[in-house]
């Protein structure tokens, strides 16, 4: 018990109190039960024995005072421990996950550095206030590390001219990879603007040109659903190494990452992908690219 709280200076005090509380009790009854009998030497032992049970009344109270006050302190004391016990364990598992990450694919560590510092102010592996264009900063930094590219473009192809995405394309066409491919899903609101961009020499002489040997196709929502029933329909999303996932919510401009274990979702669509391209499915469509580009490092090629 602290000193603050269990002052004998108070509890003496408090029992002086209390003795003369219980003088006046024992002078008040003598006086009711018999006003016009004076004071008498037969009264001293029943007024001493109020003094000493006002005084250890007196005494008690405080007593009982201070341990109450110590006890509030002592709750209050074990909720603010609990509370940075909490934030502290939040901490380490944020710290025990980061570090699992950087252990797991070392050769992405420096993207996943940058991210784990942004996302350190929010929640863990989710960014907020991203723009297009650092969503791109970021891809373009795993491609430089990376030896395989699958991704997933929920906007026809006249959003890379749109945003003037050719620089973060370009860094996808000159590094070396064994496998680049990309999925056009789009909603079914969007599919007459893809087929508009499909008919536009603009549009894609400009992907092209910069995007290089990605084996590229595409399809709808509703062929998407039909071909994969009980999936969640992706976002936004680069998967590299079938390791390191990079989504990201246009519309919210929330950037989401993670490390992925090996057999993981996003792969296994890649792969269910590549096997309904070599049934040659109508729901998935392949997007030729012209005379100029080759593709001898793309996924999904057709059987021969």
């Amino acid at each position: 018990m602290r000193t603050d709280h269990l002052s004998y200076a108070r509890m003496f005090k408090a029992a002086l109190v209390g003795a003369l509380l219980g003088l006046v009790f024992d002078l008040a009854v003598t006086f009711l039960t018999g006003p016009t009998r004076g004071f008498s030497v037969s009264q001293i032992p029943s007024s001493l024995a109020f003094l000493i049970v006002g005084f250890a009344g007196g005494w008690l109270f405080e007593l009982f005072k201070a341990q109450s006050e110590v006890t509030d302190a002592s709750v209050r004391t074990l909720a603010d421990v609990q509370d940075n016990v909490a934030r502290l364990t939040r901490r380490m598992t944020y710290q025990d996950r980061a570090l699992t990450m950087l252990l797991d694919v070392p050769r992405h560590n420096e993207v996943l550095t940058e991210l784990i510092k942004a996302s350190m102010n929010d929640n863990f592996r989710n960014i907020p206030d991203v723009g297009v264009a650092a969503y791109l900063r970021v891809l373009g930094l795993a491609v430089s590390h990376s030896e395989r590219y699958e991704g997933i473009q929920r906007n026809p192809f006249r959003w890379y001219r749109d945003t003037d995405a050719g620089h973060y394309l370009d860094c996808l066409r000159d590094k070396p990879m064994s496998i680049k491919t990309r999925l056009v899903l789009v909603d079914d609101d969007d599919v007459e603007a893809l087929e508009k961009d499909l008919a536009s020499p603009e549009v894609m002489e400009y992907y092209w040109r910069h995007t290089g040997n990605v084996a590229t196709y595409w399809m709808s929502v509703s062929d998407f659903r039909n071909a994969f029933p009980g999936r969640d329909v992706p976002r936004d999303s680069a998967l590299y190494d079938r390791q390191l996932l990079i989504a990201y919510d246009e519309s919210r401009q929330l950037l989401k990452f993670d490390v992925l274990e090996d057999g993981n979702d996003m792969g296994r669509l890649f792969d269910d992908l590549q096997y309904i391209n070599s049934r040659h499915a109508p729901a998935l469509r392949q997007v030729q690219p012209p005379v100029t580009v080759t593709d001898g490092r793309a996924a999904l090629r057709p059987p021969s």
